[in-house]
């Protein structure tokens, strides 16, 4: 059990001592989630459904990620063999299946598959909506269902909603302007169905906005570094480090750049490969206006409520109340793009590139762009990408396909990225869950432990919290350590620590109050130690 993954509601802590603090309903897990936590309160809103319905074993708090995982192989395969065919589909949804480091973060009760998941959910519906030549409202339920949950689920679905509008205004075929009282005036709700569609999903999705904005910090994640564009770029971060790696499994810097150069062969290669054709459609708009202004006041008013209940920001959420409103404006700013703004000429932008150019813009510009973005606020996370990660994936299996014409050079080129890939699924296996053993040492620990030992660890700190998981049935001291001996002058002590934290501590009030006890025995496991004091003189 890592750090991060003890923040799903619903598991037994300690109240009062533990950080997070015990959640075991709905209303104490939404307000504690929107304070306190940066992440959307969405997944941890249905996980603790979950966890009440199957418990907090490893196995159920860990088994949605592997769901998530397994229904994002079907659907890379969909976007993939819309675009290039089924030969490239098979391929795509095999790297997936052979992805380390999807595997990885699938085996971890987090959100970033859950929201990989989602984003090719939402993919998918974009490109059947598109492709179809009249109003689908389920299908148009179902995209607006997924981009609300996937913004309800990671930040980054912010990044690839706005690819979807960007792209859909590119794409689009122009429609004749419905008029109002004038050839030049454009009606409010006018413009392609589509945008109204998207329109609603901002509409909804705007309160997550709110919580990203309320809880935004910065030092939250990596700084920028080339390291990270060269990792993401070699088939999204197949071979993913972090300063907890174990040495052993670092592959060498020779090794880093061929990965690298074989990913960007791969990747420009797959310009060339050969398209599908599919034509575009702008369906009529037939969305009743009131729908959109229904949803916008009621949207608009949630989030000055949300506001009104932040403890800082509270100007500024307030002003944030207008989003809703703004997202009416969609619909018309696509009418207005689709006037003034001319379609690219066939010979540049047709059908079957049109949509392979939705892959481009997630798998290479959004990335990119958040890249760029990290330079003044915190969004460089390895896991987070993973929104985009599988549409790079389709782009390199695309490539792999084309690249040599040659049956066997082909077979070669194929077979060569499975044992990549192949060979990063070992790599990941080899990987640490969390950065801390906890369990180790908690049950090294517990099998020397006596009844009337003290404990004693910091108080509400989340790096200590996980060990709560383990051992659940202790005497735990997190303050007035001195005052805690005077009350127990025979008792042994148990003074858990987490090596490679000790460069940050520069003083440590349990170890002093312990300076008259002597240590009789010391455990060591991955970054964990766990080290046992007597009173002097005691047999």
């Amino acid at each position: 059990m890592s750090h991060p993954e003890i923040y799903v509601p619903g598991i037994e802590l300690f109240p009062g001592i533990s950080e997070p603090p015990p959640r075991h309903d709905l209303a104490e897990t939404l307000w504690w989630h929107f304070h306190d936590e940066p992440h959307p309160v969405g997944w941890y809103t249905a996980m603790l459904g979950w966890a009440k319905t199957f418990g907090t074993s490893h196995f159920a708090l860990r088994f949605p990620g592997i769901l998530f995982a397994m229904g994002s192989i079907p659907l890379i395969f969909l976007i993939a063999r819309s675009i290039f065919g089924s030969s490239i589909g098979c391929l795509a949804a095999l790297l997936l299946s052979l992805h380390g480091f999807h595997i990885f973060w699938s085996q971890m009760a987090r959100m970033y598959v859950a929201g990989a998941f989602l984003s090719l959910l939402a993919t998918w519906l974009l490109l059947c909506l598109v492709r179809t030549p009249r109003p689908r409202p389920w299908l148009e339920f179902a995209y607006v269902a997924s981009v609300v949950a996937g913004v309800l689920t990671v930040e980054f679905f912010w990044p690839l909603i706005m690819i979807h509008l960007l792209w859909t205004a590119l794409v689009l075929p122009r429609p004749e302007l419905v008029s109002n009282r004038s050839s030049h005036r454009i009606g409010l709700w006018q413009g392609p169905r589509l945008f109204q569609i998207q329109s609603l999903a901002f509409i909804l999705a705007a309160p997550a906005l709110v919580h990203a904005v309320y809880r935004a910090r910065r030092g939250a994640a990596l700084d920028p570094s080339p390291d990270f564009l060269i990792e993401y770029f070699s088939f999204g971060f197949l071979f993913a480090k972090d300063e907890f790696t174990i040495p052993q499994l670092q592959i060498g810097q020779v090794w880093v750049w061929l990965l690298l150069a074989f990913a960007l062969l791969l990747l420009t290669a797959s310009l060339k490969a050969p398209k599908r054709e599919a034509p575009i459609f702008a369906t009529t708009p037939r969305i009743s206006v009131w729908i959109p202004r229904l949803l916008a006041v009621c949207s608009a008013g949630f989030i000055f409520w949300l506001a009104s209940i932040a403890h800082r920001r509270n100007e500024a959420l307030m002003a944030m109340s207008i989003l809703p409103f703004l997202a009416l404006l969609i619909p018309v700013l696509g009418a207005v793009w689709g006037r003034f703004v001319p379609r690219l000429p066939s010979h540049t932008l047709h059908h079957p590139q049109e949509r392979a150019l939705l892959l481009w813009l997630l798998a290479v510009a959004a990335p990119l762009i958040l890249f760029a973005a990290s330079h003044f606020v915190s969004v460089l996370a390895p896991q987070a990408f993973l929104v985009f990660v599988p549409y790079l994936l389709i782009l390199c299996a695309a490539g792999a396909v084309w690249l040599f014409q040659n049956i066997r050079l082909r077979l070669a080129t194929t077979g060569l990225c499975l044992l990549v890939f192949a060979a990063s699924v070992l790599y990941a296996s080899r990987k640490p869950g969390a950065p801390n053993d906890y369990q180790g040492i908690a049950q090294a620990v517990l099998s020397k432990m006596q009844s009337g030992d003290l404990v004693f660890l910091r108080n509400r700190d989340w790096v200590d919290t996980p060990l709560f998981y383990y051992i659940n049935d202790a005497n735990f001291v997190v303050s007035e350590y001195d005052a805690s001996l005077q009350a127990n002058p025979t008792s042994r002590v148990w003074l858990i620590t987490w090596p490679h934290e000790e460069a940050f501590v520069i003083t440590d009030a349990r170890r002093e109050a312990l300076s008259d006890y002597d240590k009789t025995l010391e455990i060591e496991k991955l970054r964990a130690r766990a080290e046992l004091f007597e009173p002097e003189g005691k047999p």
